[in-house]
């Protein structure tokens, strides 16, 4: 059963991602009070947000076998889950998609929900996502094999909006059809650990496809990439 702020992140633009051991072992982590610790030390800090973002303010609920934190503040809303077996679910909204509850980026009267994605944060999200199963995969939690999934949610008739200026030709015509952009795939520890951020800008140049934009220089895309300091 979905909680109301689940609901709230599915009814716009969101995120839904699974990173989990390719081998299921429900007590693959057999002491559940070590995933918090776990999550902090393996979160991911690349632009002055978290991935999973953890609300040190609040505790995570504990349930049978894994914990689980929501928040909801601002323009940000999450949900996150680590279970004892090593995976690892979280569903996030798009931060654009809530401006219209942001005081500290606030709705400008031109805007409206649904209607944008995001270059650059969809390059920071994936490489988030990447990363961090690198990072997974490392720990307790993960195996020599894993496997990440993930939904972008929520695309159809948004337009492909440029948020840095180092990107060019992004023109008026590239919008979604699609209502979702689904991914899945399996991949060997040493892959992510060495090919991560690759992994990120590939899946990323397969987004923005089903948006109609032709793109002109990966490198671009990667020069902004290797900003963060990962």
């Amino acid at each position: 059963m979905k909680s109301p702020l689940h609901e709230t992140i599915l009814s716009r633009g969101y995120w839904q991602v699974l990173v989990r051991p390719t081998t299921f072992k429900k007590d693959h982590i057999d002491d559940i009070s070590a995933l918090l610790p776990l999550l902090v030390k393996n979160r991911v800090r690349i632009r002055g947000w978290d991935f999973p973002h953890i609300d040190s303010r609040n505790q995570p609920r504990f349930f049978l076998d894994w914990i689980e934190q929501e928040f909801n503040w601002e323009h940000h809303k999450s949900i996150w889950r680590l279970y004892q077996s090593g995976q690892f679910f979280q569903i996030a909204a798009l931060p654009i998609d809530w401006r219209d509850e942001s005081s500290l980026w606030p709705a400008t009267p031109d805007w409206k929900y649904g209607t944008q994605l995001y270059v650059g944060d969809t390059i920071a999200t994936l490489t988030e996502i990447f990363e961090f199963a690198a990072r997974l995969a490392l720990s307790e939690a993960g195996n020599k094999n894993m496997q990440v999934k993930f939904t972008l949610g929520n695309l159809k008739n948004r337009f492909l909006v440029n948020d840095k200026d180092s990107f060019f030709g992004i023109g008026e015509t590239c919008q979604a059809s699609i209502s979702e952009f689904p991914y899945e795939n399996t991949f060997s520890r040493a892959e992510l650990i060495s090919e991560s951020k690759n992994i990120a800008l590939k899946t990323a140049v397969e987004i923005f496809k089903r948006f109609n934009w032709s793109i002109s220089s990966f490198e671009s895309l990667r020069s902004w990439q290797n900003d963060f300091k990962i």
